[in-house]
């Protein structure tokens, strides 16, 4: 049985407010995902590259900076890794357009332990540097670094500019996925062009 998850009121163009609903089978895993939108009376179905999950969501806000909204759509994995997929989408004339895919989002990233613990990280030929002397990690050798796919991404607003920008974490992990470094954190501006890097950075001791 298809069951809704969420409703949300937003203007994809001028005087025409829509409503997005979630429908999906299944109580905690979720299957069949799709959004629903509703606008004036016609409806349009959105079939999400990743249809089943835990958690799907909708996040609408203006993307795009365009005075119009965009849908950011996610779903989680579940497990250790904690990862979760997201998609963003526009609309206009009862047509959709796939803005971003996480699963399409893969810098190259590598890192390496240096001394004093510090984790050295080469972002694309860009130099990070994070502090690991609280990782619990006892024996470098057995604390191979990885680096995760896609863990979260979240909405950024710039109050200044009025719209969202998509910030995307990566997590640093030794030895096992739950031994958490810390996160690569990647700041996305999404324009009608394309997504283009404004900043890259680190973090820690920080939970989404």
């Amino acid at each position: 049985m298809l069951m809704p998850e969420s409703v949300s009121g937003f203007l994809v163009e001028k005087d025409k407010l829509s409503f997005a609903t979630i429908v999906s089978e299944g109580e905690l895993f979720k299957e069949d995902i799709e959004i629903k939108i509703t606008t004036q009376g016609d409806e349009l179905v959105i079939s999400p590259n990743v249809d089943y999950g835990y958690g799907p969501e909708l996040f609408i806000g203006n993307f795009l900076n365009n005075g119009f909204d965009q849908l950011l759509y996610s779903v989680g994995s579940g497990g250790s890794g904690g990862y979760s997929f997201y998609q963003l989408f526009s609309l206009k004339g009862g047509q959709t357009k796939t803005l971003f895919d996480s699963q399409d989002f893969s810098p190259v990233i590598s890192a390496s332990h240096q001394i004093d613990d510090v984790i050295k990280i080469d972002y694309q030929g860009k130099l990070l540097y994070l502090d690991s002397s609280n990782s619990g990690c006892k024996n470098k050798d057995d604390c191979s670094l990885q680096i995760s796919s896609v863990n979260a991404i979240l909405p950024y607003y710039n109050i200044e500019l009025g719209r969202y920008y998509l910030q995307v974490l990566q997590r640093i992990y030794g030895g096992y996925q739950a031994n958490t470094f810390g996160y690569i954190t990647t700041l996305l501006e999404v324009n009608s062009d394309g997504v283009h890097t404004v900043n890259i950075g680190t973090l820690r001791n920080f939970e989404y």
